[in-house]
């Protein structure tokens, strides 16, 4: 039992598996959430220029039809075709560029707001296995489209029931319409066709919105791991507890080979008999307080005291004064203050039996 429950995803993704995830573009997103902001951005575009666009075609199509006799007899050279076909390109860019740039705007601002920049190499490079049949059907797991579709079914109910509201409406209108030019009856038109538009373009944003939350909550419970995933990335990012153990062996045992090479180099070890030994540097042109260089117990402290006496550094036994240094400083650390006196007599001493001259 406890294996099983070791392999379920019950853990909170780390920081270090949703970087990974998002830097190979797997991030929560909503395609019906940008197609519905897309529909609305076309639509107010629609509104905004459609008419400037629609009095463009109109006034290309007048012309035509007014210079038609003159065509039919007319011979085309090549040259004016390709300048027709450009001049009508031109206008059908003018007339269709505002939908179209207002569409590409709004798809790239969905795609941003909802999981920012996102650029993963990997997604451009062919995946062959989408189209094996095995994909596909897996696609169609209850887990994987039960909720989908749910949502295609209240997306198409919702457009269907604001569909027949419009049409409704619109057919009621149309006695009224009978009696309009052609100019007035397509700006009915366009109204209740405006107000669909709108309409459904709200109503799939709201239903696309509920989407991007679940997409969010699929991708987040894809994310998670098991105990040991954590366990195995948490040892593969900061090292096994073995390897750290003996990174710290090596480091102890370089910081004391320098400190006992620094022994050598002391100007004196005060020492306790057995326990404590604390050798001490100090050069009166450069030091303003002598300094420990290094310092033990046990079996260190006597390992300090026959490099010392190899040396030639001298040794004062000071019990006191040796437990207070060790206890005191650090190797690398000027000796406290009130033990300035202390350690002043320990060094007058040495030079009045001439083995010191500072």
């Amino acid at each position: 039992m406890a294996d099983q429950h070791a392999g379920e995803r019950t853990e909170k993704p780390s920081a270090k598996r949703l970087k990974d995830a998002r830097e190979k573009g797997q991030v929560a997103r909503s395609q019906d959430l940008v197609t519905a902001l897309a529909l609305l951005g076309v639509t107010v575009a629609l509104a905004r220029t459609g008419a400037s666009g629609a009095g463009r075609l109109e006034r290309r199509l007048a012309e035509s039809l007014s210079h038609l006799d003159e065509s039919a007899r007319a011979s085309i050279a090549l040259h004016d075709l390709a300048n027709q076909t450009v001049s009508d390109l031109l206008l059908l860019g003018m007339v269709a560029g505002p939908f179209l740039l207002a569409a590409v705007v709004v798809s790239l601002a969905g795609n941003f707001t909802q999981s920012g920049w996102v650029f993963a190499a990997d997604r451009l490079t062919p995946d062959w296995s989408r189209l094996s049949p095995k994909h596909g059907l897996a696609r169609l797991k209850p887990s994987q489209s039960g909720l989908d579709l749910v949502k295609t079914a209240m997306a198409a109910t919702v457009v269907a029931a604001l569909a027949w509201q419009v049409v409704r409406e619109a057919l009621g209108d149309a006695p009224r319409l009978a009696w309009l030019g052609p100019g007035s009856v397509a700006e009915a038109g366009w109204s209740h066709v405006y107000r669909l538009l709108v309409q459904a373009g709200l109503a799939l944003a709201a239903i696309a919105g509920a989407d991007y939350g679940l997409q969010r909550w699929r991708h987040y419970a894809s994310l998670k791991m098991t105990k040991q995933e954590l366990r195995d990335e948490a040892r593969s990012s900061e090292g096994s507890p073995e390897i750290k153990a003996r990174v710290r062996r090596i480091q102890r045992e370089m910081t004391r080979k320098r400190m006992l090479n620094a022994v050598k180099t002391a100007t004196v070890v005060v020492t306790n008999p057995t326990h404590y030994a604390v050798a001490l540097q100090y050069q009166r042109a450069r030091m303003g307080a002598p300094v420990v260089v290094a310092k033990g117990r046990d079996h260190l402290a006597q390992r300090i005291k026959a490099i010392a006496r190899e040396a030639g550094v001298p040794l004062v036994e000071n019990v006191p004064l040796a437990q207070a240094l060790y206890k005191g400083a650090e190797v690398g650390d000027e000796i406290p203050g009130p033990l300035f006196g202390a350690v002043a007599e320990v060094l007058a001493y040495l030079i009045r039996i001439k083995q010191l001259a500072l």
